[in-house]
């Protein structure tokens, strides 16, 4: 009897590549794959820090963010999808006061992640909340601050993954000269500025009103979250008026009703800023657009 022939015929059209082709892809699909699965993950309560550790960090660490676009700080309450989300995290950047909501969560979700508070790390002038509370935290919205907390975030980054520290200090090099440029270009625009009455929705802004000149005046809402009473809102018209104030500046992430109120009255227009952007901009952009409403807003 004839032997059966186990030979099988390639197909039609194709050819098989030789063995070694296959083993390297193997190989190469083990070893990005392997990669991909050791990158650090890296949580930032507030978009502005996400932004800067993201610039950072590239492709070498997943960059979560817990604050959701449109939300404020002051007033969000976690969900436990974010208690997920973080799990297994090797650093958390927090801003300190505003996110203190974080805390608890980083303490039960992510227990043995390193954890990073700006406030108690950057050396800054504190200046005084107006609700009496402590320094004001809204530091991220001096530029010149930034530079100053880029290599601490390097520093950080790098403890958590020694591997990738020439990468990430390479990029700390240029996001410090980014953010000093930054700070150079809005100074420039500002600078015709100086002296003049700004009015903000909260005390989200002294630290940028310092860096940059402007006169903070009044804030409408002494502390986020909290509604303004009568006479608060009556002696910030009449502060307006006497200093004659161009625009009231209300925020994205907060009730505008209070600071409606107090542009119709005082007679001047209400411009809305945003002090903590999304993911569609960068930290840079976010500022630059900032600056370029309160520059339209207050040469009219």
């Amino acid at each position: 009897m004839r032997k059966r022939s186990h030979f099988v015929p390639a197909l039609r059209g194709r050819k098989r590549p030789p063995r070694p082709v296959w083993i390297c892809l193997l190989l190469v699909l083990l070893v990005f794959g392997s990669a991909s699965a050791a990158r650090p993950v890296v949580v930032a309560t507030l978009h502005p820090y996400a932004d800067l550790l993201r610039q950072i960090a590239g492709d070498r660490a997943e960059v979560v963010q817990l604050l959701p676009s449109g939300a404020s700080p002051h007033t969000f309450d976690p969900t436990p999808s974010q208690a997920r989300s973080i799990a297994g995290a090797s650093l958390v950047v927090m801003n300190g006061g505003v996110d203190a909501w974080a805390t608890r969560l980083v303490a039960s979700a992510a227990p043995n992640a390193t954890l990073f508070v700006v406030t108690r790390n950057l050396s800054f002038d504190p200046i005084q909340g107006t609700d009496l509370v402590g320094a004001n935290p809204h530091v991220w919205l001096d530029p010149s601050l930034m530079v100053a907390l880029t290599p601490l975030l390097v520093r950080s980054l790098s403890a958590v993954d020694p591997v990738d520290a020439a990468s990430f200090r390479a990029n700390g090099a240029s996001l410090t000269t980014s953010l000093r440029r930054l700070d150079e270009e809005l100074a420039r625009a500002m600078a015709p500025l100086r002296g003049a009455p700004f009015v903000p929705f909260h005390d989200g802004w002294p630290y940028f009103a310092r860096r940059y000149g402007l006169d903070l005046i009044a804030s409408i809402e002494p502390a986020a979250g909290r509604e303004p009473s009568p006479k608060t809102i009556a002696e910030a018209i009449a502060t307006i008026r006497r200093t004659h104030a161009k625009a009231v500046f209300d925020e994205r992430q907060l009730n505008p009703r209070p600071a409606q109120v107090v542009a119709e009255a005082a007679g001047v227009p209400l411009v809305t800023l945003d002090p903590l952007g999304d993911a569609s901009e960068s930290y840079q952009d976010l500022m630059r657009a900032n600056v370029s409403a309160i520059v339209r807003a207050l040469t009219r």
